[in-house]
């Protein structure tokens, strides 16, 4: 792999990952790892930021919409981008034209969302995907969306969220100075906040071409019940992302790799196993957001 994108997937795993640690694990010199990475911060290709998990925001709900569309997607994408709820705005091609991710509070709010999305200028058809549990995400543990929910941050937690979601790489030193806590103090929270998954601190792409990666989303109908079916998912290296839904499709993931023969070998081995029935896929040629907050 090449050292942007060695550089991106180890910040995207752990975006407070020392540059000691990035410098052994990718094989590249200290001095040019912080260099390169200051670099991409500082051209704002990459921002390294806390995402919080959605459940601590009051969010209960995630919907993945196919959009297909009369004329051209551009004005389409930017009637999306006014919607606050948008995770993630991707023009694509394949199956759809654009697909999107919506955040909601309710079914009622999720309900709304939907027909705005569908009374948008140029919208032809939406199909839309309810995630119902998310087995495989930036944020480790299992989440079952309509159930449980985080206690409350107190005072100082929630300090250390915001700064982290203006920075998630602020030295642990300026986070003590800021909520009135020591380095240590400052360390224990953080590390409780995101071995509970509250917190999850990441890069995110605002130049998706900075990586040099591919990105492909694959749903599924499933033909029978497969208990392995999950796990097999999970354990493939280049599935990012893996959701159980209700609606258009029984399983959405998405798929990441280097190359169109890695996305390729990925999606025959996902054909391969055992309850998969029909398999729809779209490749993303412009991710307009991708962000979480």
């Amino acid at each position: 792999m090449d050292f942007d994108g060695a550089l991106i997937d180890s910040l995207r795993e752990n975006g407070r990952i020392p540059v000691a640690e990035l410098s052994r694990r990718i094989g590249i010199p200290r001095q040019r790892v912080q260099e390169r990475m200051q670099a991409l911060l500082a051209s704002g290709a990459i921002r390294v930021v806390a995402n919080v998990h959605p459940a601590l925001l009051g969010i209960h709900s995630f919907c993945d919409v196919l959009i297909w569309v009369d004329g051209p997607a551009a004005p389409v994408l930017a009637s999306l981008s006014e919607l606050r709820e948008t995770t993630l705005i991707s023009a694509v091609s394949g199956n759809c034209d654009i697909v999107v991710e919506v955040s909601a509070e309710s079914r009622a709010h999720l309900e709304a969302l939907l027909s705005r999305i569908r009374a948008i200028d140029g919208v032809r058809e939406t199909a839309s995907s309810q995630l119902l549990r998310i087995f495989k995400s930036r944020f480790e543990s299992e989440n079952d969306l309509s159930e449980g929910s985080f206690p409350a941050p107190d005072e100082q937690d929630a300090q250390i969220i915001a700064l982290l979601r203006e920075d998630g790489r602020m030295p642990y030193r300026e986070l003590g100075e800021a909520v009135g806590l020591s380095i240590g103090a400052v360390r224990a929270r953080l590390a409780r906040l995101m071995s509970t998954g509250m917190l999850q601190v990441t890069c995110e792409l605002r130049e998706p071409s900075a990586a040099r990666r591919l990105q492909m989303g694959v749903s599924i109908r499933l033909r029978d019940n497969d208990g392995a079916l999950i796990e097999a998912l999970r354990a493939l290296p280049a599935v990012e992302f893996v959701a159980l839904a209700v609606g258009h499709y029984d399983i959405v993931t998405t798929v990441s790799g280097p190359s169109l023969q890695v996305l390729h070998a990925t999606l025959e081995t996902i054909r391969s196993f055992g309850g998969v029935g029909r398999v729809d896929s779209w490749m993303h040629l412009d991710i307009v957001r991708e962000s979480y907050e």
